[in-house]
């Protein structure tokens, strides 16, 4: 199988699989497009275990900073003043941890950071249901890539 089929498919078998979890299984909690940005990020980051790490360790930084922003908001007492002057230095710390190698890919820090806005910006639990939301679509970016390889190389075998 040519290696773009190959990848379409394991695609879209993983995406099938990914819309039963997260919408056929509501008591999960795991939110859908969460799970596509993620995997996305994987593959913009270039896939494989770098694109894995790389997407998953920047876009919980992203959740988890801009979850502690929003608390601060919050806590000095939810004023639009507050949320601008405070998101602006989200968006500051977000392209300045560029500068830890772990913490480099940018864009999924911003991803990360607008799938928790996105996801109502509430900071309770669901902080961590969007973070495991995010975990499960760059594992199944992985698991996509690796299997749309294992179907190329079963047709180079069989060839």
């Amino acid at each position: 199988m040519k290696s773009l089929n190959a990848l379409a498919l394991s695609i879209a078998l993983l995406v099938a699989f990914w819309v039963w979890l997260s919408v056929g299984q509501p008591q999960l909690n795991l939110n859908p497009w969460i799970g596509f940005v993620a995997w996305a990020a994987f593959f913009a980051a270039g896939g494989g275990n770098g694109g894995y790490v790389n997407a998953s360790i920047a876009g919980l930084a992203g959740v988890g900073l801009t979850a502690l922003t929003l608390f601060g908001v919050g806590a000095l007492g939810g004023s639009l003043i507050w949320l601008i002057a405070l998101v602006a230095v989200l968006a500051f710390v977000l392209v300045a941890m560029a500068a830890v190698p772990s913490l480099a890919y940018t864009p999924a820090a911003f991803l990360g950071a607008a799938s928790f806005f996105g996801s109502g910006g509430k900071v309770d639990i669901s902080v961590a249901f969007v973070a495991l939301s995010w975990l499960c679509g760059v594992s199944l970016g992985y698991a996509s890539a690796w299997l749309g390889a294992k179907l190329t190389r079963a047709e180079a075998v069989a060839a």
